[in-house]
């Protein structure tokens, strides 16, 4: 995606998104070569690698302008604004983009922000313990 948005318009700022608990992609972006870790603790385990695969790195290294991790608290209340709003059950990795916006508002503020929302490759009961029970509509 990040080779298609540059190419269509280099002018746009890519961003890699990761979480706190799963950093060695962008580790290893940051230091420009592969950084592997020993564990990771995360939910969104879509995203979880503890050694990037070489390739994928020299891709970010070409159309990555900043690469940020976030926190759980933040990847969990994306997957409820999704939800409330957009009505999408997704899975953690897919909120990614949405915990980076909800972290650093300022950056983002008065910007046109897009972001990948694919997934919903999740656990029922996991999901409600991270989310809460589905908003309630009412004619």
């Amino acid at each position: 995606m990040g080779h298609v948005v540059k190419a269509l318009a280099p002018e746009v700022e890519v961003i890699c998104v990761q979480p706190l608990g799963a950093p060695a992609l962008t580790h290893s972006w940051r230091q420009r070569r592969v950084v592997t870790t020993d564990s990771t603790d995360t939910i969104a385990d879509g995203v979880a690698g503890r050694c990037p695969i070489p390739a994928v790195l020299d891709d970010l290294l070409l159309v990555a302008d900043d690469a940020v991790l976030v926190q759980e608290a933040s990847i969990t209340a994306g997957m409820r604004m999704l939800l409330d709003h957009a009505g999408l059950v997704v899975e953690p990795s897919a909120a990614l983009g949405i915990a980076a916006i909800l972290e650093d508002r300022d950056r983002f503020a008065g910007r046109h922000v897009v972001t990948i929302v694919c997934g919903s490759n999740v656990d029922v009961d996991a999901y409600h313990r991270w989310v809460g029970p589905a908003p309630i509509h009412r004619p």
